[in-house]
């Protein structure tokens, strides 16, 4: 009886789940190339159509001599442009399920439930949903960078919950060029990342009492140098030359601002659904928090806290350290269900209810494409 139960439930949320991806693919198909991908669309050093992967070589060149730093999600950014509009909705709805697959696999859950819970987070507590995962140039520069650094935060923190695994396949090969791409992504997350590298290998080392493998050291490394390389890159002093110039105290006052706005506005639905979590799984359940619960709640902060140093903290510069704070909802929510049977039914019915209002986020975003 409670396996047809189990069943049942699951064929109502992978319906729920459909319907809810049939909606994003639809919205994809309505989101047009604009703004920064109509640029991107060019060879940046010549203005012409991009023709060839040496126009986007060229252009990246170009981009991180005089405009920034992010070079490897702005040369993705170019490379899906030059696949046209179809093939981009297509992969990007494929990336926002590998995310959302990865964000369960993180929580240390594979069941379809968590998936779908991940799935429907990443609609329904987006700042702007729109310019981070519908316009092109957001879907690279967040729905792509989030995946891979994702995965390379979950190579350190499976260190953590399974010391004694084997290490993954040929990892001191690869990880140096996940651990760059991670540095070189976004001005935010790159740093934060290489950071809790340092923690995790800390915590190993003066914790676990174990020895720290080779990878792990050159991981870390690279995801410094991918760091250094986005921030570093003088592109970024070309254009802040061209800004007009501001006194200390006026620099001071918007970025505190900016800060202020981001973490009361932006990410304040997210932030307040994960404390009010943690509170009943710590005060009313007893629960403790795991040491890889706190790595994860000092890699959003320290996400959150590093684009103090950006003269500027659009709502969609919120997406990685959202998908972090999912994890760990993910992450409370799958365990409270797990050990407490009391509360199946209250989360059942809240994960419908963000269901419902990811559902009408996509919707009404569709809605301004109809005709009148």
């Amino acid at each position: 009886m409670k396996t047809n139960k189990t069943n049942r439930r699951t064929l109502y949320v992978f319906i729920a789940f459909i319907f809810l991806a049939v909606i994003e693919f639809a919205l994809h198909r309505k989101v047009v190339f604009m703004m920064d991908d109509n640029w991107y669309s060019t060879n940046l050093a010549t203005g012409e159509a991009l023709a060839s992967l040496s126009d986007i070589w060229i252009s990246q060149k170009w981009h991180f001599f005089n405009w920034g730093g992010r070079v490897i999600t702005h040369g993705l950014l170019q490379l899906t442009l030059m696949g046209g509009e179809l093939l981009c909705d297509i992969l990007n709805l494929l990336m926002t399920l590998i995310l959302a697959k990865i964000i369960s696999i993180l929580a240390n859950r594979k069941d379809f439930i968590s998936f779908f819970t991940a799935f429907t987070l990443l609609i329904a507590l987006n700042a702007n949903i729109k310019m981070s995962m519908f316009w092109q140039s957001g879907a690279a520069n967040y729905i792509y960078s989030t995946v891979w650094i994702l995965l390379f935060l979950w190579v350190y923190l499976r260190q953590i919950q399974t010391p004694d695994s084997l290490p993954l396949p040929f990892i001191s090969v690869w990880i140096p060029f996940l651990g760059l791409i991670t540095g070189w992504s976004n001005e935010n997350m790159g740093p934060a990342s290489f950071v809790l590298t340092i923690i995790v290998i800390l915590y190993i080392h003066l914790f676990q009492k174990s020895k720290i493998p080779f990878w792990m050291i050159s991981g870390s490394f690279f995801c410094l140098l991918g760091s250094a390389l986005v921030i570093l890159a003088p592109g970024n002093f070309a254009r802040v030359a061209c800004l007009p110039e501001e006194g200390f105290f006026e620099v001071l006052y918007n970025r505190l601002l900016s800060m202020l706005c981001a973490g009361t506005e932006y990410l304040f639905p997210t932030v307040l659904f994960m404390v009010f979590l943690m509170l009943i799984y710590t005060i009313c359940l007893k629960e403790k928090l795991q040491a890889v619960h706190w790595m994860l709640l000092i890699h959003a902060i320290l996400s959150y806290g590093a684009m103090v140093l950006s003269p500027h903290y659009p709502d969609r510069a919120t997406f990685g350290t959202m998908a972090v704070c999912i994890i760990l909802i993910i992450y409370m929510l799958s365990d409270i269900l797990e050990k407490h049977e009391s509360f199946r039914r209250s989360i059942y019915i809240f994960i419908g209810l963000l269901w419902i209002y990811s559902l009408y986020s996509l919707l009404s975003e569709l809605y301004l494409f109809l005709p009148l």
